[in-house]
């Protein structure tokens, strides 16, 4: 056990030292002597200070001095130590679809994982595994485990950066130093405009264990737009969509989808772009931000359109199970979604391009469109380059454990308990003391 504020622990001893020194100084009846009158003689008894080779009433002494130290502990912020080797290390495993091979990454993540350390998994997400699911998912012993299967999710770095220091504090405690280690192909759209600042909060190197990314080829896509308007203001941004990334196909259906078009959204690398065209009502001035690989951001007198659920997911599914959000509004609501369809998969898009303007002739609908004609999944594209990996690995000197304990929480119930033992010794010192004084 440890404390994160020691200098309470210190006014606590001198508290009980003061206790100490206080019992030395005993009160006691003067010896007996004659006198020549009885006028000198006091009405009360008499006793003077003295001092005492050993301190007086020890159990009282003993009763103030658990006290103090008690209570010094407890607002000295007790925490458990976690057991382990001094050096203890935090692997963060990227399992999302960005990695090209699942199985070797968790491989690798196995071999680096410590006793007394952590485990923290990200793709969108992150999130620490607890010592039973390490082992249920087999990767104290190396078996295959369900950590192992590709996500369709990109990475985000962020939150396995903020996931992952919150466990380097906790797996601190006790500890002399802490390693983390990123295992991850380290992809472009796994980085964000808060992956920097998050980093830093990491006070050491990263340890990179880069794996191979599954990067989609650039190449143009077919896109095939199914309209009834004679000049849909679509067209000349498609025909100026010259390279995306991914083998696959995209049909960008104006109106409500037909038989023919659920029965070909569900073959494999078919994506079916549910976009309504707007119908009187007026445009506002908004803002739409939608997350492919690239994040790209859109802001221009724009009509929300409700969201509904255009084809019917395959037997098994229920709808909107496993729908994701793609693209928002700047309030957050959704302005678009994917939801998977057997081997392919369905958007639908809520943001109205009006039919007049040059909105779809400019440069950032160019890249919103993009982000709307990727792969199922979202589109994988490359790495990042070695300058960028070397600024997020930093240096190579493990964190220092005492500087990550001192970020880290108290245990509360260890506080409790040591303020409930220093409550019952008050309470006994005071009952000590009325016999006494009876």
């Amino acid at each position: 056990m440890s404390f994160l504020a020691p200098a309470m622990l210190v006014a606590a001893a001198l508290a009980a030292a003061a206790a100490v020194v206080l019992h030395l100084l005993t009160t006691q009846r003067p010896p007996a002597a004659v006198l020549p009158t009885a006028r000198f003689v006091p009405v009360s008894d008499a006793r003077a200070v003295a001092r005492s080779s050993r301190p007086t009433d020890l159990l009282l002494l003993a009763c103030r001095v658990m006290a103090a130290l008690l209570l010094g502990a407890a607002f000295a912020q007790p925490v458990r130590d976690a057991s382990g080797p001094a050096v203890r290390a935090v692997v963060m495993l990227d399992r999302s679809g960005n990695v090209a091979d699942a199985a070797s990454a968790a491989r690798l993540a196995r071999l680096r994982l410590t006793p007394g350390g952590a485990l923290v998994v990200f793709d969108t997400g992150a999130r620490e595994l607890s010592e039973a699911e390490i082992e249920d998912e087999g990767l104290r012993t190396g078996v295959a485990s369900s950590v192992d299967a590709p996500r369709a999710a990109p990475g985000i770095l962020s939150a396995a950066f903020l996931v992952g220091t919150r466990a380097g504090r906790r797996v601190a405690r006790g500890a002399d130093s802490v390693r983390l280690v990123l295992v991850s192909p380290l992809a472009e759209e796994e980085f964000d405009a808060a992956t920097s600042a998050v980093r830093d909060a990491w006070p050491g190197g990263v340890e990179l264990v880069r794996v191979p990314a599954r990067t989609d080829s650039a190449r143009g896509v077919p896109v095939r737009l199914v309209s009834a308007l004679a000049d849909d203001p679509l067209a000349p941004a498609l025909a100026r969509l010259d390279q995306a990334r991914g083998a696959h196909e995209v049909r960008i259906v104006r109106a409500a989808p037909s038989a023919a078009d659920s029965a070909w959204a569900s073959e494999a690398a078919h994506v079916l772009v549910h976009w309504p065209s707007p119908g009187p009502e007026e445009a506002h001035a908004d803002g739409v931000t939608a997350f492919g690989a690239r994040a790209a951001t859109l802001v221009a007198p724009l009509v929300r359109l409700s969201l509904g659920t255009p084809l019917e997911m395959p037997s098994g599914i229920p709808n909107g199970a496993r729908t994701r959000v793609i693209a928002r509004w700047r309030d957050g609501a959704t302005a678009a979604t994917e939801s998977p369809l057997a081997e392919g998969c369905v958007r639908s898009v809520g943001v109205g391009i009006p039919l007049a303007g040059d909105l779809t002739l400019r440069a950032p609908f160019d890249r919103f469109l993009a982000t709307l004609v990727e792969p199922c999944g979202g589109a994988r594209g490359r790495a990042v380059t070695d300058s960028v990996a070397r600024r997020l690995a930093g240096d190579t000197q493990a964190a220092s454990a005492p500087r990550l304990a001192a970020g880290a929480s108290a245990d509360a119930d260890l506080a409790v308990l040591m303020l409930a033992l220093a409550l019952v010794a008050l309470g006994a010192e005071s009952l000590l003391r009325r016999r006494r004084s009876a």
